[in-house]
């Protein structure tokens, strides 16, 4: 069992000790969207991230307020497969 589970929501806001809060990988991949959308537009992309990075990516595609995504089950696939937004909009889950 994950016990980290309930304590995750600690760290939206508040990074982790000598790390990022979930909120600045939300940020980081935001920006990572907008290099993606300049750069790389209509190109299929391989992202290999951590779990902070696959929660940031459905928050960002309106999959889940970050709030729920932290503690949800997690349920692996083979693949995750992500479009970017035509436009990120005003998201912020800090």
């Amino acid at each position: 069992m994950d016990t980290l589970i309930g304590k995750r929501r600690g760290f939206i806001s508040s990074p982790y000790p000598n790390g990022q809060s979930y909120g600045d990988v939300v940020a980081a991949m935001a920006a990572f969207f907008r290099e993606v959308i300049r750069d790389w537009n209509g190109r299929r992309l391989l992202l290999i991230g951590h779990s902070a990075t696959r929660w940031a990516l459905d928050a960002l595609s309106n999959r889940g307020r970050l709030e729920d995504l932290v503690d949800a089950p997690f349920n692996w696939r083979p693949g995750w497969e992500y479009v970017i937004p035509e436009t990120l909009g005003c998201v912020d889950n800090r």
